[in-house]
């Protein structure tokens, strides 16, 4: 697979509350540089959402406060789907890759910088952007006891015990076959062609059965093991963690871990939605 962009991981856990945010207007560069539209949390938030749109070579420009050892979560989703990136500025000036989210622990007290802009290949993009800083990450958990949540947590037992026996029919049997699901690239953030591939059931069972590019890119290492593949990120039998919504990351891992499946629920079963993992 080509790769367009090389993202520098960054992964914390993620907080689970969003509350809307009073803001200054959003401040749009275009050619030159416009002063940052300042960030503001209501009064006991420690979320708070943008909205703004980008064209052309535009880009929004915020400005956050925050203390060494908060904890900082941010996230972009945007219309079209990945139709904007932003990136951060340390206030010593260091930049982060381009992301859709990133998390942190801090180091620094200061202003932090955040640009979003729009990849070359859209024409326009709508996006909301919500930022989190708190005192420390959320906890995170790898265990329900609401009767959706315990089917939801049963279905990604069977993912992961299908990837380490090769369970070929367990593994299909989590997928729509109605509606695709996409594997996400974080190596190529902001590719229109290359970060998000839609597969189809009929693709992927196809694929699996003759053992073709999914299947080792899912299931199995390809070329007597010299390539990676999705399954390396389960070497035991251990549960992955529930970050935040219907996502779960490997253990050790934390909420802007880019290595993830997320579900959703599909009539009165869980299926998965996206699988995203690093590929070359």
């Amino acid at each position: 697979m080509k790769t367009i962009l090389l993202n520098r991981v960054f992964s914390a856990p993620l907080f689970l509350l969003a509350l809307l945010l009073t803001v200054v207007p959003t401040a749009v560069a275009q050619g030159g540089k416009a002063e940052p539209a300042r960030v503001q949390f209501k009064r006991g938030a420690t979320s708070a959402t943008l909205t703004g749109t980008v064209r052309g070579d535009e880009q929004s420009e915020y400005a956050v406060a925050a203390k060494t050892g908060q904890w900082m979560f941010v996230e972009i989703t945007a219309a079209p789907a990945d139709s904007a990136t932003f990136i951060i500025k340390d206030p010593a000036g260091e930049e982060s890759a381009s992301h859709y989210y990133w998390s942190d622990t801090l180091t620094q007290t200061g202003d932090y910088q955040i640009s979003v802009s729009k990849p070359p290949a859209y024409g326009v993009s709508h996006f909301t952007l919500t930022v989190t800083i708190d005192s420390r990450p959320p906890l995170m958990r790898n265990d329900e006891k609401d009767p959706e949540s315990a089917a939801l947590f049963r279905a990604m037992r069977t993912f992961i015990d299908a990837l380490r026996r090769k369970r070929t029919s367990a593994f299909l049997s989590l997928f729509s076959r109605t509606k695709p699901f996409y594997h996400l690239n974080p190596m190529n953030v902001g590719s229109k062609e290359y970060f998000r591939d839609t597969i189809t059931y009929a693709r992927l069972a196809a694929d699996i059965r003759k053992k073709g590019e999914l299947y080792y890119l899912l299931l199995e290492r390809g070329e007597n093991g010299t390539y990676d593949a999705f399954v390396d990120n389960v070497p035991d039998s251990r549960m992955w963690i529930r970050v935040k919504g219907n996502k779960f990351v490997p253990p050790g891992n934390e909420i802007a871990s880019h290595t993830y499946v997320r579900w959703r629920k599909e009539g009165g079963r869980w299926v998965i939605d996206e699988i995203s993992y690093a590929t070359a």
